[in-house]
């Protein structure tokens, strides 16, 4: 959904290098189902932008990258949907994390133009992953 964005914020940070591997850009459905392994009939029932594909691109990336240690993954809409079984409104974000074995989805509804609801979809991730990790580890 961020288009690399949120990848591209991580990478700003001093010794990124030491824990970022790397992001997957999958922006069109074909390239969830070819890269990520997500189920084509769940993104046509669902549709790419819902919870179900969020969490079944973070399994792809658990299988795609087996060595990390947390996964994120990001669906969700900044501006109108060609699909006509997308119902939800624009602004409606999903992202899920893994970590320990652990993983929950988020669903979010932001607002504003295409530009700030990715902003914010990133700034919410960073706000958060963090207390999401650290309340597993207590």
């Amino acid at each position: 959904m961020t288009g690399g964005f949120l990848s591209s914020m991580w990478a700003l940070e001093l010794a990124s290098g030491d824990y970022f591997l790397g992001s997957i850009v999958c922006y069109d459905d074909l390239q969830k189902q070819k890269v990520l392994q997500v189920a084509p009939a769940l993104i046509d029932i669902h549709t790419a932008e819902s919870e179900e594909v969020t969490l079944a691109m973070l399994h792809g990336l658990k299988i795609l990258v087996p060595h990390a240690d947390v996964y994120v993954s990001i669906t969700g809409l900044a501006f109108e949907s060609p699909n006509p079984k997308q119902q939800r409104p624009v602004g409606t974000v999903y992202y899920a994390f893994s970590f320990g074995g652990n993983t929950e989805v988020f669903e979010r509804h932001l607002s504003g133009n295409t530009g700030e609801i990715i902003i914010k979809t990133c700034n919410s991730i960073f706000s958060d992953l963090c207390p999401w990790i650290e309340s597993l580890k207590s």
